[in-house]
């Protein structure tokens, strides 16, 4: 009798786990089914790398996780989006009510107003020394988070929210006013870009900067000859924000303007320039591409490998490779994510391998670009 209980117990734990490998599946082998023939193994590992990314200490970690959320569909991925809502990180909330909201999911609303209606810190003006510099830095980061979840409000198909955004163009602070005027835009108040359009030609950097930034993530095509002439700012952030801006556009016209940037004397410029060629899908600029998987950083050579992979171009991918071998540890998890813009069968197979890289920034790169590889193929296979 003993025996038989032993044995039952034994098939209802093998019961369990079927069931658990079913509910993984769920979520992520809906976008293998038309893509690359992955093993089911190596579909499992990736989606342990990303729920062990969802529950790391490190919050940059956390929040780079659940961005690839976006790309699975099924009840995992819905319950750990709506875990992540509670996450002690802002960012990390903000990022999952965006990614709900896209899927037609509005529970995060109420997270991203309460992130929106927090203060910028203490105003108290008795603070001297360090304990003001440290102030100082909290509001600067209270005032970027609460412009970020103004900003996510425009993922919400919702006119009442509307009130709210103009309220906040009314906020002490500027990123905050900011945040809101791009979420107007983004929602069809063409009055926002015009001001922004304007805004290019300020004397303040700072105040450049910000209107750059704020054409490229509203993404009006209309917005491209601006962006054009920001590209020859003299100031490399500045510069460098134009370039990301055109890539968000993504109008091939701008190809031509973005390959003089490849040899700019910032790297950042020709990291940026290289992405957005990739984004734009401007075949014709290959050979500038190439050229720049021989250049001095090897953040702008995985750049222009990921751009060349983008226009069907495999040829950087032993520059990715290297990088992988490498002891620089930003130059892997960037490789790792990079393996996903080349849709080629040792891309993928790189990829699977680096699952088992020692560092988790690198393990969540790799499982990000198989989910990037499969979505991406499942695409355009239809």
């Amino acid at each position: 009798m003993k025996k038989k209980k032993f044995i039952h117990k034994v098939l209802r734990s093998r019961v369990f786990v079927v069931l658990g490998c079913c509910l993984v599946f769920g979520a992520v082998l809906s976008l293998f089914a038309k893509g690359f023939e992955i093993n089911r193994k190596a579909l499992t590992r990736a989606w342990m790398v990303i729920e062990e990314g969802l529950r790391y200490k490190d919050s940059v970690v956390r929040e780079e996780a659940v961005k690839v959320l976006e790309l699975t569909d099924g009840p995992q991925s819905r319950k750990e989006l709506l875990s992540a809502l509670s996450d002690e990180s802002e960012y990390v909330r903000i990022w999952a009510a965006k990614i709900l909201a896209k899927k037609g999911d509005y529970s995060g609303k109420r997270v991203l107003l309460q992130i929106l209606s927090g203060t910028s810190g203490s105003k108290k003006g008795d603070l001297t020394g360090p304990l003001a510099t440290l102030e100082k830095m909290k509001n600067l980061a209270k005032g970027r988070i609460r412009g970020e979840a103004a900003k996510a409000l425009a993922s919400f198909d919702d006119p009442e929210l509307v009130s709210v955004l103009k309220d906040s163009k009314k906020d002490d602070d500027g990123r905050v006013r900011d945040g809101a005027a791009v979420a107007l835009a983004l929602m069809g108040d063409t009055s926002e870009t015009i001001v922004f359009s304007s805004a290019i030609n300020d004397s303040d950097q700072g105040i450049r900067l910000a209107a750059v930034e704020a054409l490229g993530e509203v993404g009006d095509p209309k917005s491209v000859t601006v962006l054009i002439k920001a590209l020859n700012d003299t100031d490399e952030a500045v510069r460098a924000a134009a370039a990301t801006g055109l890539g968000n556009i993504k109008v091939e016209d701008s190809s031509d303007a973005l390959a003089e940037f490849l040899t700019d004397s910032s790297g950042l410029v020709r990291e940026k320039a290289a992405w957005a060629l990739g984004e734009t899908g401007a075949k014709e600029k290959a050979a500038n591409l190439k050229a720049s998987l021989q250049d001095p950083n090897v953040i702008v050579e995985l750049a222009a490998a990921g751009a060349l992979g983008k226009i069907g171009d495999a040829s950087g991918l032993p520059t990715v490779e290297t990088a992988l071998n490498s002891n620089d540890m930003d130059a892997r998890s960037q490789a790792a994510l990079t393996l996903g813009d080349i849709l080629s069968k040792p891309s993928q197979s790189l990829a699977i391998k680096t699952l088992e890289d020692g560092n988790i920034k690198t393990r969540l790169g790799a499982a990000v670009s198989l989910f990037r590889m499969a979505r991406q193929n499942q695409k355009e296979s239809k």
